[in-house]
């Protein structure tokens, strides 16, 4: 009889603790500080690197002299890979801030964190687009609000939503062309 009594309090508590509603309470605060987090560990990241970056890639002056000095033999090899719009090296990233979003999902209350990563052509469309950031993250957020778990759930739907998003920001920030449009962190709750 003892096992019996186990076994039925076992299966008491999961019941009760599901049914309490406590941890749905807690999932958003949860994010917010989580995405605070995140941003802070970012913000430390990008103050380091200008500092790294910005030495040799401004050093130059011409759109080639932070490749001249990396090496010579490359520098002859770059031109030609540009001229043809897509290098073999790639180009300089910017880090998006992360979205959180709540999903269009009629049966549940469901949260999205996604991470991006934008790599450009040069220094110049980097620019562009942090200036441009407020409606960048305007049509991200717009986009992504109106997506369902499902809809957010694979391989295939991942590269749906980054060619959807690099049309968007092309026609957002036309001047500033994205060579690949990366998806560094997904989380749907």
């Amino acid at each position: 009889m003892g096992e019996g009594d186990a076994n039925t309090e076992e299966k008491a508590a999961p019941k009760g603790s599901g049914a309490g509603g406590g941890m749905g309470k807690l999932v958003p605060p949860l994010l917010l500080v989580n995405t605070l987090l995140l941003a802070a560990v970012l913000a430390m990241l990008f103050l380091k690197l200008p500092a790294k970056h910005g030495g040799g890639g401004q050093g130059g002056g011409a759109e080639g002299g932070g490749e001249k000095a990396a090496g010579g033999e490359k520098a002859s090899a770059d031109p030609h890979a540009k001229a043809d719009g897509k290098g073999t090296h790639p180009g300089p990233t910017l880090r998006l801030p992360d979205f959180v979003v709540h999903l269009r999902d009629a049966d549940s209350e469901r949260y999205a964190r996604v991470s991006f990563e934008m790599e450009v052509q040069d220094e110049k469309a980097k620019e562009t687009l942090t200036v441009n950031m407020p409606k960048i993250r305007d049509v991200f957020l717009s986009y992504l609000s109106d997506r369902s778990a499902e809809e957010l759930r694979g391989s295939d739907a991942i590269a749906r939503v980054k060619g959807t998003l690099t049309k968007k920001l092309s026609e957002v920030v036309p001047g500033a062309p994205v060579r690949s449009l990366y998806v560094t962190d997904l989380i749907v709750q």
